[in-house]
């Protein structure tokens, strides 16, 4: 499609299916859906507004907001009068958001219903912040978007190019100085066309939206991405199977973009109900599972004829899952291939906007990250001539342009137009890209081995009892070893499958049988990367909005309760 910037391209697609839907929402049993007329009108209100606060072209706009069709708007209504936009995460505390606000100097706030009395606290603190909006038909606090006269095209729109920056993402909100990711509208436009590649968008794709909608790999695949080639994008703010499940089948949901841990949920929710069968039931699946396998091997997939009510419970037109943000266990990608639902797998960082590679319906090797996108350059920096693996670094319009006022960081990642990922990994010889772990999670054990936490994470999360893991290196306290690091476990058990073994869930019981887990998976492992112990956690592992695990903070929490202990 011929267009100059952002805005165009989006126009040409509300020109082409105008009384399509865009965006629709899933919300106490009922969808609520947005056209792409409604959709371009929506965001003409929203742009008018802002350009009467008084908001120029490169100010910053912030959004507040869970998944939602209006969370859409505001984007769309902020970039097309050449405004950047911050996308907040939702689940930021307070002092968290103060910090991200006024490290942006954002000028306006654009908030959902849930945050509008937060919005309120966070005007008092952050000074810059002269106007907020509430998305809602209607609002006590804020002018609300309902209430707003149409705004014209012509009123409501600023000249955007491919060089203004369309978003600042910031990676952290906590402590000390957030770094805030500037993407170029360029950037965005590359990823859009590029995703395709990916994924083989059709106009009658149904996209269920899960993931935090602040996170780049939603906004370009799971977002801009879907409206470019004509989609429906439905989101869904549960993650229980059960309502995953029900929103599939009532929008005949075909992809469904997913980070690991809801992959492990859903697939472990699905042989949780196969290990509940009568036997002989169980046996029908063993031996057509195992013939499903073999097929795939073969190149043949099975899976869609094979298992017909696996695939209703899917809604019946599933297509694929695109996985990213952090390591997918290959096990769970080989079953659900051998169920008929390829598991795509991809590779990136919000400072390449995010996607720099991945695998395709075409072109599926499990285990590994899939191929540079075209236009995009990786190479592998080793240490060494015959290291087996190396830092991965990358060039292409996909690039960020720096981090926002923090030169020196950007220094540290951007050389010579190369973005230096601080991930490890290799490239075989049909051009699929692996990922063998992250330089700043190294544990070099006393021995001088070096251990990479995810290798020994993704064999243990195999485990049916082992509901999360984290392995740090921990300073080991005894004999020669002391004051040298050595691998440990941070494990959250799987209450539910205990539950299902008819095992009690007490802490003695769960350590015995962990006990047991680790002695046996550790068989695949060498001895240095064996766990020498492991702590029980009954709460979640803390994560990132991409659900990536924060290990700082459990080594933090470690420290802590050793230390009171």
């Amino acid at each position: 499609m011929p267009t100059t910037n952002i805005i165009e391209l989006i126009d040409t697609v509300r020109d082409k299916y105008r009384d399509r839907v865009a965006v629709q929402e899933v919300a106490d049993g009922q969808v609520r859906g947005m056209t792409y007329d409604e959709l371009a009108r929506q965001r003409a209100r929203v742009s008018a507004w802002l350009m009467e606060q008084g908001i120029q072209h490169r100010d910053r706009v912030a959004i507040l907001s869970e998944g939602r069709p209006i969370w859409g708007v505001a984007l769309f209504g902020v970039v097309q009068i050449g405004a950047i936009v911050v996308p907040l995460e939702v689940k930021l505390k307070e002092p968290e958001c103060v910090n991200v606000l006024n490290h942006a100097e954002a000028k306006a706030l654009l908030v959902s219903k849930k945050h509008e009395e937060m919005a309120q606290r966070l005007k008092t603190h952050v000074p810059t912040l002269t106007s907020v909006l509430s998305l809602e038909e209607q609002s006590d606090h804020w002018p609300a978007l309902g209430s707003l006269p149409p705004g014209g095209r012509a009123t409501s729109r600023r000249n955007v190019t491919d060089e203004d920056t369309a978003l600042i993402v910031y990676t952290s909100g906590t402590t000390g100085t957030p770094k805030g990711v500037e993407i170029s509208c360029g950037s965005l436009r590359f990823e859009i066309e590029s995703f395709s590649t990916m994924i083989d968008y059709r106009p009658d794709d149904q996209f269920l939206s899960i993931l935090p909608v602040n996170h780049l790999f939603e906004i370009t695949g799971g977002f801009l991405g879907p409206l470019y080639y004509g989609c429906t994008v439905t989101y869904c703010q549960s993650l229980k199977p059960t309502e995953l499940f029900k929103a599939m089948q009532a929008t005949g949901t075909t992809v469904m973009l997913v980070v690991p841990l809801v992959l492990k949920m859903l697939h472990d929710g699905i042989f949780r109900k196969i290990d509940a069968l009568p036997r002989g039931q169980r046996r029908v699946f063993n031996r057509l599972f195992a013939i499903a396998k073999w097929c795939d091997r073969l190149g043949v997939s099975m899976g869609r004829l094979l298992f017909k009510p696996i695939h209703r419970q899917f809604g019946g037109r599933f297509r694929c899952f695109v996985s990213g943000g952090a390591p997918l266990d290959p096990q769970i990608a080989v079953d659900f291939s051998a169920l008929g639902i390829p598991v795509l797998q991809g590779y990136g960082l919000t400072e390449t906007a995010p996607v720099v590679s991945g695998n395709s319906l075409r072109a599926n090797r499990i285990g590994s990250v899939g191929k540079p996108l075209p236009g995009v350059e990786v190479q592998i920096v080793r240490a060494r001539p015959d290291a087996p693996d190396g830092e991965i670094i990358t060039r292409g319009p996909n690039v960020m342009r720096g981090y926002f006022k923090n030169p020196e960081a950007t220094a540290e990642v951007l050389k010579d137009g190369w973005f230096h990922t601080g991930d490890l990994g290799y490239i075989d010889q049909d051009g699929f890209l692996y990922i063998s772990g992250r330089i700043k999670n190294l544990i070099v054990t006393g021995g001088g081995k070096k251990v990479q936490p995810e290798e020994v994470e993704e064999l243990l999360a195999r485990s049916p009892y082992i509901k999360e893991v984290c392995i740090l290196g921990r300073p080991a306290t005894d004999g020669l070893k002391a004051g040298t690091e050595e691998v440990y476990a941070v494990i959250v058990p799987s209450d539910e499958q205990f539950k299902a073994a008819g095992l009690a869930t007490d802490k003695a019981t769960v350590t015995r049988v962990l006990t047991g887990e680790l002695a046996k998976i550790g068989k695949g492992l060498a001895d240095y990367k064996r766990p020498v112990g492991f702590e029980l956690w009954k709460d979640e592992l803390p994560k990132t909005a991409t659900r990536k695990i924060k290990r700082l903070e459990v080594r933090q929490r470690l420290v802590q309760t050793n230390t009171n202990d």
